[in-house]
């Protein structure tokens, strides 16, 4: 290690690395318009009976559905898996309950079963980007890093609103080297949600990476404004701010962060960062 962190080339920041693409739980919720105006014959006793048990079947998925959310968010992935397994028995055409289970399968690292599960939910509803960026996530995970671009580069044409779509593939390009690409997409990423905490994050990494670190800083900067509890901004920022040669400042960033972070292995980086700069 060099006697001044100033004249190391390109230090180590923190990162995002191949299987840390993460999920995001979100519904996606449509709405069906009906005219009240029109008037509508009557029921038979069959018909209501048949509504009446749908109406029953829909509120018992929808409780099951919750619960399993709730055990993942809990970690009991395990859990979650079998009570969403009941839920696909019951209503075997309803994505979201192998976009979930896929999503258990995930944390838990079973891989093939998560990959089969996110193929059903967009085999099952083909117009949901999520278990297509569910299935790039797994892909990431497993290494396979041109299947998830294709992957993501398909949940994008369903949803190109989506700026942690453009963030999650920045990411995978800028794993594969492809430097221009992935800032493309940061750079959408940014344009779509100015506050993206992950997007400012990830595209001051590359922008370091490219020698561009006014513009890294800037962005680890706005993003620390946005979230003045988030540790690794002030890693980075002080990293990049002692290879500018702006010692003091710095040395504020990585005290910093060595008083708000729980990450042991961090914190040692960062001490031995400081130790550098005196």
């Amino acid at each position: 290690m060099k006697s001044k962190t100033q004249k190391r080339k390109n230090p180590l920041l923190i990162g995002l690395t191949a299987g840390s693409v993460v999920f995001i739980l979100v519904m996606i919720v449509g709405f069906l318009l009906t005219s009240g105006q029109q008037k509508k014959p009557a029921l038979t006793q069959r018909q209501a009976a048949a509504i009446e048990q749908q109406t029953d079947t829909d509120f018992q998925i929808k409780a099951l559905r919750l619960s399993a959310l709730d055990q993942i968010d809990l970690g009991h992935n395990e859990t979650a898996v079998k009570i969403l397994t009941q839920a696909v028995k019951i209503a075997p055409d309803e994505s979201e309950n192998y976009y979930y289970r896929a999503v258990a399968y995930s944390n838990l690292g079973e891989y093939e079963k998560a990959l089969a599960d996110f193929q059903a939910a967009a085999e099952k509803n083909p117009h949901w980007a999520l278990p297509l960026a569910g299935r790039g996530s797994v892909n990431v995970a497993q290494g396979n890093l041109d299947a998830a671009i294709e992957d993501f580069g398909e949940a994008i044409y369903l949803e190109p609103d989506q700026g942690d779509l453009y963030s999650n593939r920045g990411q995978i390009y800028h794993q594969l080297g492809k430097l221009t690409q992935a800032r493309d997409d940061y750079n959408m990423a940014v344009e779509l949600n100015p506050d993206s905490i992950a997007a400012r994050f990830n595209r001051a990494v590359l922008l370091y990476a490219l020698g561009k670190n006014e513009e890294a800083v800037f962005d680890l900067t706005y993003a620390i404004k946005i979230d003045p509890n988030h540790a690794p901004l002030y890693f980075n920022r002080g990293i990049i701010l002692a290879d500018m040669g702006r010692t003091e400042d710095a040395r504020a960033d990585l005290e910093h962060f060595i008083s708000i972070s729980n990450n042991s292995e961090w914190i040692k980086l960062a001490e031995e960062s400081l130790a550098e700069l005196k």
